[in-house]
């Protein structure tokens, strides 16, 4: 039997069932994007993994490894979207690309497209996208057939992953060794990584990242190349391995993080000025990545800012109905149209506003993955342990036979701050339910039919050992409080993981000249609907409240929670538009060379220094009324500080 070094593993995705707004984000991802992805135009429209075939007399319709890249992306989250539904339609459209792939299997074993077969170090890092919804397929299906193509596509094979980012199929390998014990698998990996790293001079290598030195990568590939580590570290108990990846996310925490807990990416990691942007592909690839980690090390912090990402960052850059995304999206975003991107990676482009394509495939396909992931992994395991890693309403079913428990999970959070859980067995059952306690929470409580519970704590988590019946229920009250903090010259406010902004629907209004949109999926022009330069107030206490919400709580005039704050407005920060940019010409080089770009251009602007915010006249103090980030499409997350008045 291999031995697993994770202190958590996933449980397989049929045993765990999303339900209250969980499920209904879930539910929007089917109506929404992931069941419509050919509104966003190709590849999706007519490139994919069900079929190699292609009409070269459609314009584009020579696929490179990107286009597979982009349609596996979509394919992961619609696998494990289908899974968490327990959705048929969604499963039989997933199955039809697999079983294809599978019955199309070149003499040495080669799984996919002919002209993906050869490669320099590129071709083969689709595959890497397209092995995890397989994979997720097997946790799905348990049909041993998948587990031995695969095997045999990198046993029977003579291609070697050392190279860019081939090596990234080093995951797989190490997840399939996992699943099957064969060592020959995890020799190759080792191979595969030693070779890669040798040769490796960039920020992504094991070297650069246990260096202090702050990283210069792209953000998806930097948190590709990140997380290996922490799996080869599962698969060998060699802390060496583990100890690179712990460092690359500290240096990003140093360096890029931005206040919604996702860093910069813009496509680089450049810093962690509040007006930098992230790409919508790294909340994905970022949770997923720091997901290896929790697993590898137990550690609840790991969590925190998974949940912190994904309540924040990942749901403010999509539409209410997941309908519609951001490629590029910002802590503070006024104007969202064809020309407002204020990043210096194509800016003036339509990458910040939200549409079905807004300016890059990678992102709508890959934007379809987060939030699946997210809810697959709310639960964890290891041994007798069963662990609530997310919270929200759900079940979760484990064991076997006269063994089987499920865990019933009821709460709005993070919408409210308490969690109840019920044991439903069959007869008594010994296990450890371990709860995560978040770095936020000052004060939690844990009580076992109504009585406080003793329990340890490690890593974050609280562990209670005893032998559960049938109908015994848990309590877990998390309170939280509102808290101002500083960030650089600025200013925001947060409660427990959830930011707050002034956020405003905003005047929407649909962009005819975009072409990959239809009535039902639209291309929207946003710009603000209402005055937002306003300076907060640093010592004072802010007024939370809960209000009688809607369906969906993440959306503008529905959200069950605000925060009502003094601020006193600035006349000098205005909106402002240019007729000149100078956009990035080469992204790859640094310092950028740049090119002059003539238009109209209207992008959000930086609220006034802190040297002009001193000798600005302020209006009077007014109170304003903050919503959760994720709510807030049109927004501002940092605020200037605000004098007292006399």
């Amino acid at each position: 039997m291999v031995k697993n070094y994770a202190e958590l593993e996933e449980i397989a995705i049929g045993g765990i069932k999303a339900k209250g707004w969980l499920r209904d984000l879930l539910k929007k991802q089917k109506s929404g994007l992931t069941g419509h992805i050919e509104v966003a135009g190709y590849p999706f429209d007519r490139i994919g993994w069900g079929r190699y075939e292609v009409d070269t007399t459609k314009l584009n319709d020579n696929p490179g490894w990107w286009a597979y890249e982009q349609t596996a992306y979509h394919l992961d989250g619609l696998t494990r979207l289908g899974g968490l539904l327990a959705d048929k339609d969604l499963k039989a459209r997933a199955a039809q690309s697999f079983d294809f792939v599978l019955q199309n299997v070149d003499t040495d074993g080669y799984l996919g497209p002919k002209n993906l077969k050869e490669s320099s170090g590129w071709n083969r890092w689709p595959h890497v996208v397209f092995f995890r919804a397989l994979l997720a397929e097997y946790e799905i299906t348990g049909d041993k057939k998948i587990l031995d193509a695969m095997c045999a596509h990198y046993l029977e094979g003579s291609q070697r992953f050392d190279r860019a980012r081939d090596v990234l199929n080093t995951e797989i390998m190490l997840r399939l060794y996992l699943l099957t014990g064969n060592v020959r698998l995890l020799e190759m990996a080792k191979e595969d990584f030693a070779a890669y790293n040798a040769q490796c001079t960039d920020d992504n290598c094991a070297r650069a990242q246990l260096s202090r030195k702050k990283a210069y990568a792209h953000g998806v590939t930097y948190n590709e190349y990140s997380k290996l580590g922490a799996l080869f570290y599962v698969c060998t108990g060699d802390k060496s391995y583990l100890a690179p990846s712990v460092s690359a996310y500290k240096k990003i925490d140093r360096y890029q993080m931005l206040p919604d807990g996702l860093h910069c990416s813009n496509e680089f990691l450049l810093d962690n000025d509040y007006m930098q942007s992230h790409e919508t592909c790294d909340v994905t690839d970022y949770t997923w990545a720091l997901g290896y980690l929790l697993m590898a090390t137990g550690n609840g912090a790991y969590a925190d800012k998974i949940e912190r990402c994904i309540l924040n960052a990942g749901i403010g850059a999509i539409e209410e109905n997941f309908k519609a995304l951001q490629y590029l999206s910002c802590p503070n975003q006024l104007i969202l149209d064809s020309t407002s991107n204020h990043a210096d990676f194509l800016q003036g482009d339509k990458w910040m506003s939200y549409r079905p394509n807004p300016g890059t495939e990678c992102c709508a396909g890959n934007v379809n993955r987060f939030f699946p992931n997210y809810c697959a992994r709310m639960w964890m395991k290891k041994d007798d342990a069963i662990a609530a890693v997310f919270y929200g309403a759900s079940s979760v079913t484990f064991g076997k036979g006269s063994g089987k428990v499920t865990v019933e999970e009821e709460t709005a959070y993070p919408f409210e701050d308490e969690i109840g859980f019920t044991v439903r067995a069959g007869s008594p059952q010994a296990f450890k339910l371990l709860l995560r306690l978040p770095g936020w929470c000052k004060g939690p409580t844990v009580k076992v039919n109504g009585k406080k519970a003793e329990y340890t704590a490690k890593d974050g988590f609280a562990a209670i050992e005893r032998v559960w019946k049938d109908g015994d229920t848990i309590k877990l009250t998390l309170p939280a409080e509102v808290e101002i903090k500083r960030y650089g010259e600025g200013l925001y406010v947060e409660r427990g993981p959830l930011l707050f902004a002034y956020g405003m629907y905003g005047n929407r209004q649909i962009d005819e000249s975009e072409k990959n949109q239809t009535p039902d999926f639209p291309a929207y022009n946003i710009y603000p609907d209402k005055p937002f330069n306003y300076a907060l107030l640093p010592d004072q206490t802010p007024v939370f409240r809960r209000v009688q919400g809607g369906k969906n709580p993440f959306a503008i005039g529905e959200t069950p929670l605000q925060i009502d704050v003094k601020v006193r407005r600035v006349p000098a920060w205005k909106v402002r538009t240019r007729t000149v940019i100078h956009p990035v010409h080469n992204l790859y080089t640094r310092p950028w060379k740049r090119e002059t770009k003539e238009g109209k251009f209207t992008f959000t602007p930086r609220f006034p220094s802190k040297k002009v915010m001193e000798r600005t006249e302020l209006g009077p103090v007014e109170t304003i009324t903050l919503v959760p980030y994720g709510a807030a499409k049109v927004r501002v997350s940092v605020f200037p500080e605000a004098r007292k008045t006399k």
